[in-house]
C-alpha cells in the first residue's frame, strides 16, 4: 500500500523531500553531537573572558550585588562574678553592618603602576585586591567607635594557658604578662576595637620591636634580645 502511495508524482516528491530532510537533520545531529561541547565549551569562555574595555570586565571590577558584613558582640555583663566561678551572663549587640567594596584596579600613588595587569600569554591577569568597609548607619544599631562591651582578655589568658606548666618561672612569667598587656581577664573596648583590633603589646612579646618604635624614656625594653651581654 505504501508503494502504492510513493507512485503517484505528488506523493513521490514527498516521500523524496521528506527524506532529503530527514538524512540533513541527521547529519547535523551527528555534528552538534561530535563538535557541540567543544563549541559550546569554546563559546562560554569568549563570553566569560575578562578581556579589556569589556562588560564582563566591568561587571568583575564592580559587582552588581552590594556585598556587606553585618557583625555581633556578646557583652559579659559580670565579668567580676565569672573570676569567681560563676557562669557568664551575655547580652547580644548589634548589628553593625558594613558595606564591603573590594577594588581590584587601583593604582600605587607612590609608584604609578596599576595592581591590574594583563601577563603576557594573554590569557590571565594578575591582580591586588584591596577591601575596604564603610559603616551603614542606617542598618546599624549603633555607632561601633562609641558602644564598649566587655569581653574575655583573649591574649592575656592565652598568656597564662602557654605557661601553666612551665615550673619554678611561673611567677615571674605570670608578672610580665600581667604588666605588659591589659593586665586584667576582662577588658572594656569599644566594638569597633574588637572587629578591626586594638592596642595590646601582649600578643607581640616574642616580636621583634620595629627600630621606629623605640620604648618609652625609663621603660625597659622587654622585647629586646639579650644579645648585649658584658663580655670578659
Amino acid at each position: 500500500m505504501a508503494d502504492a502511495c510513493c507512485r503517484s508524482p505528488y506523493t513521490r516528491r514527498c516521500c523524496l523531500v521528506t527524506g532529503g530532510a530527514g538524512a540533513v537533520f541527521l547529519l547535523l545531529g551527528l555534528l552538534v553531537l561530535v563538535a557541540g561541547p567543544g563549541a559550546l565549551e569554546k563559546k562560554i569562555l569568549q563570553t566569560m573572558a575578562l578581556a579589556p574595555g569589556s562588560d564582563r570586565l566591568q561587571s568583575w571590577l564592580v559587582p552588581p550585588v552590594q556585598a556587606h558584613l553585618t557583625g555581633y558582640g556578646f557583652h559579659v555583663t559580670n565579668p567580676e562574678e565569672v573570676q569567681q566561678g560563676e557562669k557568664p551572663i551575655l547580652k547580644e549587640v548589634g548589628p553593625f553592618v558594613y558595606k564591603a567594596v573590594t577594588v581590584k584596579d587601583s593604582v600605587d600613588q607612590d609608584t604609578g603602576k596599576e595592581n591590574l595587569e594583563y601577563n603576557e600569554d594573554g590569557q590571565t591577569l594578575t591582580y591586588r585586591p584591596r577591601k575596604f568597609y564603610f559603616l551603614d548607619r542606617s542598618q546599624s544599631a549603633g555607632d561601633p567607635d562609641t558602644t564598649f562591651i566587655t569581653v574575655p582578655n583573649v591574649p592575656l589568658l592565652t598568656g597564662f594557658r602557654k605557661i601553666r606548666d612551665l615550673g619554678w618561672a611561673k611567677g615571674t612569667a605570670v608578672n610580665v604578662i600581667k604588666k605588659t598587656g591589659l593586665g586584667t581577664p576582662f577588658i572594656n573596648i569599644s566594638f569597633s576595637g574588637l572587629l578591626w583590633g586594638y592596642h595590646d603589646e601582649l600578643p607581640c612579646m616574642k616580636q621583634t620591636r620595629p627600630a621606629h618604635c623605640p620604648p618609652p624614656e625609663g621603660e625597659v625594653d622587654i622585647f629586646a634580645a639579650g644579645d648585649d651581654e658584658d663580655e670578659d
